[in-house]
């Protein structure tokens, strides 16, 4: 079991052509040292028995290399075979009956994706395909990373919904890594991990992070918990 502090470098060279330096010197970076990312989060404990947990934070803010360092470096597999139907592509273990229902609860609605070649697929068809995919795997563990970056709020909510009702259902691990935070309430996640703040949080119960504030909250990005308080900013 995963507990205690966890720390994540990021860092890599800044080049220094003509145009990089002019944006260095907007913000008052060196361009001969390195640009750097330090992610540090204490007090880490994932319980001891959980379905669904996430990620979430700002493009760069750390997630992949996190989920990297904490379960090995190939925990993203890459399960979609192009040339294939998405329907050809589940385990044989799943009738047609489970196939067709699990196929309609992530968003793919339309039969015609269905059965033609994946490579055929609009983006939002392709994520939501290789969603399905992962989430059906037969592993012990699963990522799947920013999976609802590619279509809209409602389809996002309707993909979380459905792979945490697998991972229960099916009692799977799945985590998954997002910029987004309005997908949290239909994740209902066992735990979190903030990559923004540095934070981890064990949520109290099933409608932690179900309730706003008012809509400026929402604006400005702020969950707030069933008591009241503030839980996170995030980046969005």
């Amino acid at each position: 079991m995963i507990s205690g502090k966890i720390e994540v470098k990021l860092q890599c060279e800044v080049f220094n052509t003509f145009r990089c330096k002019l944006a260095c010197d907007s913000v008052d970076l060196d361009v001969n040292t390195k640009s750097v990312h330090h992610l540090i989060i204490d007090d880490v404990k994932l319980p001891e028995s959980w379905n669904v947990g996430i990620i979430y934070g700002a493009s760069g803010s750390g997630k992949t290399t996190l989920a990297k360092k904490l379960w090995g470096q190939d925990v993203f597999k890459h399960v979609v075979d192009d040339e294939k139907s998405i329907i050809d592509q589940l385990p044989e273990a799943y009738n047609y009956d489970e196939c067709a229902s699990i196929l309609m609860s992530i968003g793919l609605t339309s039969i015609p994706c269905w059965v033609r070649p994946v490579k055929t697929l609009s983006g939002g068809q392709r994520a939501r395909a290789e969603a399905t995919l992962l989430m059906c795997q037969d592993e012990e563990l699963t990522v799947i990373d920013e999976w609802t970056s590619v279509v809209d709020r409602t389809v996002a909510k309707a993909m979380s919904n459905s792979i945490q009702n697998h991972a229960r259902k099916k009692n799977k691990k799945i985590i998954l890594l997002s910029c987004h935070y309005d997908i949290i309430e239909w994740l209902r996640p066992q735990w979190l991990i903030d990559c923004n703040k540095g934070e981890f949080i064990l949520p109290e119960n099933d409608g932690f992070f179900l309730h706003r504030k008012k809509s400026s909250d929402l604006k400005s990005g702020r969950l707030i918990a069933n008591h009241g308080d503030t839980l996170a900013s995030i980046i969005i």
